[in-house]
């Protein structure tokens, strides 16, 4: 005859389950504890559910387990897929904007695939990105089997991108983004090799290719090859680099050096300024006007600095929190700001007095992406259609 199980019925058998297995917890000290434990969970539950029954279950269960993960792969992948979609539209948005030519963009995808780069367009609007990309290129392929060819593409790639020669605040980040006609200083220490003088002098860049890349020779006995030599390179409103290197070649007028990535670069304290025009919101942080909003005007902006136009006159030395939105890097909310001078009226217009402002405490990424930002503007200014 068989038992039907009713909801009441379940209720009891569970809970005479639950009471088999509690009595011998107490046990589980001892190894004999354990195992009259496991009996009593196989006899309760062998009491009101079959074998065949369990193992259906625990089937159930694992296959159920198996769809989940399907299904969480399947979805995962699906929006990498989305994403890679999304990425590869962009980088060729943004390559048809620079009107850059197809060779250029293979070269650009081709680097972008070696790297498995997730953000393809970036490559395109970072010099540092592009830099580091091609170094590891070079690197694998061994530039010296790379045909010229090629070098010049690469070479006219740069140009075309912007970044050679690079705006006055954005880090150069390989010795190839040097321009001719940069001031140096170059240096052999004494022991360098162990048998050599301290050397140093005064150079200039005189070329610089994809391969190798030269400067004006000082009043030197001959150097050896594969001699190491610290150098040091200022660009004025930018600033100071420094870096080791190797004279691959010593002619009667130059220094042939290899390249290299591996720049320190201590920042310098100008700024190349910018006219724009943004809304900001203005809060004033001195304690007289604590909370109070201000709406205003941003009319020029730097890596270190703004100009704005507000309705009112603020003291020098005072704090702002200023918040708006830089066109195509997002939000900036509640930066801080020191005001270091009135500088009078806007156009003339009493409801806009301009006011200087200087950036206050940690403010090293925002910074970053003000030079971004003018760097940009500054590119699409200089972008030409080829012929």
């Amino acid at each position: 005859m068989s038992t039907q199980h009713t909801p009441t019925s379940a209720r009891k058998n569970l809970f005479s389950v639950a009471g088999n297995v509690m009595v011998p917890v107490v046990a589980l000290d001892s190894r004999i504890g354990y195992e009259t434990f496991s009996q009593s969970i196989h006899g309760a539950f062998s009491k009101y559910y079959s074998t065949e029954v369990i193992f259906s279950l625990i089937a159930f269960l694992i296959l159920l387990i198996i769809a989940l993960i399907f299904y969480e792969t399947r979805r995962s992948n699906k929006t990498r897929q989305d994403l890679q979609a999304l990425a590869i539209a962009r980088f060729d948005l943004q390559a048809e904007r620079l009107n850059l030519r197809p060779s250029s963009v293979a070269i650009l995808k081709e680097l972008v695939r070696r790297s498995e780069l997730q953000d393809p367009e970036s490559i395109m609007r970072f010099s540092h990105v592009f830099e580091n990309l091609i170094e590891k290129y070079y690197e694998s392929e061994k530039i010296e089997s790379i045909p010229d060819e090629t070098l010049d593409q690469i070479s006219a790639l740069r140009r075309d991108l912007g970044f050679s020669p690079l705006p006055r605040g954005i880090a150069i980040t390989s010795t190839r983004q040097f321009y001719i006609g940069d001031k140096c200083t170059i240096k052999i220490l004494g022991n360098d090799p162990p048998d050599y003088p301290d050397y140093d002098g005064e150079c200039q860049v005189l070329n610089s290719g994809e391969r190798q890349w030269s400067v004006s020779r000082p009043e030197w006995p001959p150097v050896r090859t594969e001699t190491w030599v610290h150098m040091n390179l200022t660009r004025p409103g930018d600033a100071e680099y420094s870096f080791r290197t190797q004279i691959l070649k010593d002619s009667e007028k130059e220094l042939v050096l290899r390249h290299t990535n591996e720049i320190d670069r201590t920042q310098q304290r100008n700024w190349l300024r910018m006219s724009i025009n943004l809304p900001v919101k203005a809060i004033m942080m001195d304690e007289a006007h604590t909370g109070d909003i201000i709406q205003g005007r941003i009319i020029d902006i730097s890596g270190g600095g703004l100009g704005i136009a507000l309705p009112t006159r603020i003291p020098n030395d005072s704090m702002l929190l200023l918040s708006f939105e830089l066109p195509g890097h997002g939000q900036i909310i509640d930066l801080p700001v020191k005001v270091i001078r009135v500088a009078g009226l806007f156009d003339g217009d009493h409801s806009k007095i301009v006011h200087s402002v200087a950036l206050s405490g940690e403010t090293g990424s925002v910074s970053e992406k003000i030079i971004q930002y003018i760097f940009e503007k500054q590119r699409q200014s200089l972008v030409v259609k080829p012929a």
